[in-house]
């Protein structure tokens, strides 16, 4: 994952100048919700929206698992607008016994929970997500730390119920890249300790990032980032000049950009290159081999 950053002016503009009119509406939706005390509609108008955020996320990114997707001209059926706090009834996320020994608990959903029917037309509730991390993995789970807020009107304020996911659109949640890099193609806490670390850890755990049997195209796609990288980062650190230098950089460049897939696994092998260029060697063969006995 890594952070998109917008204001929330600017992230209303794009709506409008989308779909003129939507904001309104929405706003509209949400009193009605908000009389009833839940979500109920016979249609939404979400997915008219959707390609300003498949657009934001790095033109056709998952949020979560950074898989490029297509443009939005042909991509729109691949991705789901997704609910990050989910607007009907709340499911209980069941821990995993690993994470359970590392201490990390979960709040319990009240029983008679409507969900967060007032964030069914947050702009800040939406990203942009493949099938598989929404619809297979995160459906209407949401596990916190703190308490839940379910009749919250603004995620902005919402800090306080002490999500485990990530938000990664504009800039009130933590920065993703501050909590999860990877070695190699394989995704790590950043913080040894607290709060921070179980973010990580259930993030990575959540969205299977780290799985090689169920996501093994995944892990596939992010060994191909680093086999085209170290070839480039070697020219770079040998001193490489003129056009080739200009050719190697453009290419890291390219794959370290947030409209590149697996942006957060590109920037971690580059900065391990930097600091640790036998490790990266050692990773650098170690993904060749296993591109090879799973081609």
């Amino acid at each position: 994952m890594i952070r998109y950053h917008i204001a929330y002016p600017d992230l209303a503009n794009l709506i409008e100048t989308e779909k003129p009119g939507w904001l309104q509406r929405a706003a509209e939706r949400t009193e009605r919700f908000g009389r009833t005390g839940r979500y109920d509609e016979s249609s939404a108008i979400w997915s008219e929206v959707k390609a300003v955020y498949m657009r934001l996320q790095g033109a056709g990114k998952c949020a979560f698992c950074e898989r490029k997707l297509e443009s939005e001209t042909f991509g729109k059926g691949e991705q789901d607008v997704e609910h990050f706090r989910p607007k009907g009834k709340v499911k209980q996320w069941p821990i995993p016994p690993a994470l359970n020994q590392a201490g990390i608990q979960a709040t319990k959903v009240p029983s008679d929970n409507k969900g967060y029917f007032l964030l069914a037309y947050h702009p800040f509730n939406y990203a942009a997500s493949c099938k598989p991390c929404n619809s297979s993995l995160k459906g209407n789970y949401f596990p916190i730390k703190g308490r839940y807020d379910l009749t919250g009107k603004d995620p902005i304020d919402m800090a306080v119920e002490e999500p485990f996911l990530i938000y990664p659109i504009g800039d009130f949640d933590a920065a993703p890249e501050d909590l999860i890099r990877f070695h190699g193609v394989s995704p790590q806490p950043v913080a040894r300790a607290g709060f921070q670390r179980q973010r990580a850890l259930v993030v990575i755990d959540f969205f299977k990032l780290d799985d090689a049997i169920q996501r093994k195209n995944l892990i596939r796609e992010r060994a191909l980032v680093i086999v085209a990288l170290f070839p480039q980062l070697q020219k770079i650190a040998n001193g490489a000049s003129g056009q080739e230098l200009n050719d190697a950089q453009a290419i890291v460049d390219g794959f370290t950009s947030e409209k590149a897939p697996h942006t957060n696994c590109a920037r971690s092998f580059v900065r391990l290159f930097q600091s640790d260029h036998a490790e990266a060697s050692r990773i650098f063969n170690l993904v060749v081999a296993f591109i090879s006995s799973s081609s």
